[in-house]
């Protein structure tokens, strides 16, 4: 089943936006309108779905086969068990029969030849419904398989869905302003990340990068709130703020390489300018573990841009950050 990386909308495009592409293969001419974006995520999403259905039907049809097959198995296992005493019982007394005389003898040997092909008939039965359990432990195996593969691809669509949903919410665009004045700062090594979710960890993040680093809020096409530009040396680590799931990992118009991650309870962290990613979408991610690196795009040196959002909502990420 191939990977599917789906675009993540950030609010309102301009000319050449919006660039989607499958991994490993060529990227897929630019989306205009960011409701194509989530029609075509919903498709898929309704696609995937379906199947994920079918292959559980399936697995319940195999399932139900199973339990009819299992008594009719130990049925015949039984009868031939015991068919095979019989007969070797019988094979015991082939000498007493034969001082019997004829009429004896006769008798004996019918009853063992007729016990004979009972066990031969009760044999081949049995061997039919083995093998039907075999192919039927088979067919689970492979339908498993599918079915958690066919999971795993909804749950990457869905929460790709999200995102869209989140940050194509219409949202105006804010204008151009001047960036305010640059604040230095030096990234700590780690975070005091609250266990209650990322909201508890309001002015406790952690700092994208690590080592000095000069910081000045910023705006971005489609995002009604400020995000900051943090400028520090090109290919930097940019780590991971709280835990959670990459939601997005590609590059995306004005942002260019952009990872977005899942947070819980509807709270994203965006980071954008990257050099280079170092993550896939749908993958978990601890707190502090690397997703890219500085990249240098636009002529304002190298830095990597960064917002906070709820929903469709940009928050001033100053805050969050305890600057």
């Amino acid at each position: 089943m191939r990977r599917l990386v789906v675009v993540v909308a950030l609010g309102a495009l301009g000319p050449g936006a919006l660039e989607a592409q499958q991994l490993g293969s060529p990227p897929m001419a630019p989306l205009r309108d960011p409701r194509l974006a989530l029609a075509a995520t919903n498709a898929d999403l309704e696609a995937a779905t379906g199947e994920v259905s079918r292959l559980e039907s399936e697995a319940q049809r195999l399932d139900a086969d199973t339990v009819t097959l299992e008594p009719r198995r130990n049925l015949l296992r039984t009868r031939a068990r015991s068919e095979a005493r019989w007969l070797y019982h019988l094979a015991q007394g082939d000498a007493l029969a034969l001082r019997g005389g004829p009429e004896v003898l006769l008798e004996h040997a019918a009853r063992a030849e007729r016990l004979r092909r009972a066990l031969r008939e009760t044999l081949r039965e049995l061997s039919q419904v083995e093998r039907r359990a075999g192919t039927l432990d088979a067919d689970k195996a492979r339908v498993r398989g599918l079915l958690e593969a066919a999971r795993a691809h909804r749950s990457q669509l869905d929460a790709a869905q999200r995102s869209l949903l989140v940050v194509q919410a219409g949202l105006p665009g804010a204008p151009q302003v001047p960036a305010a004045p640059g604040l230095t700062v030096y990234g700590g090594a780690a975070g005091m990340v609250a266990p209650d979710g990322f909201a508890a960890s309001f002015g406790r993040l952690l700092f994208p990068v690590a080592g000095r680093a000069e910081v000045r809020r910023a705006w971005r096409e489609g995002a009604e709130g400020p995000g900051v530009e943090i400028s520090t040396a090109q290919g930097a680590p940019v780590r991971a703020v709280y835990g959670g799931r990459v939601a997005f990992a590609d590059r995306y118009g004005a942002y260019g390489q952009i990872v977005i991650l899942e947070h819980g309870d509807h709270y994203y962290t965006v980071c954008a300018n990257l050099g280079r990613i170092d993550v896939r979408v749908g993958q978990e991610l601890e707190v502090s573990q690397p997703i890219g690196s500085v990249g240098d795009e636009g002529g304002r040196g190298p830095m990597v841009y960064f917002e906070v959002r709820r929903g469709s909502e940009t928050l001033d990420p100053v805050p969050w950050l305890g600057l």
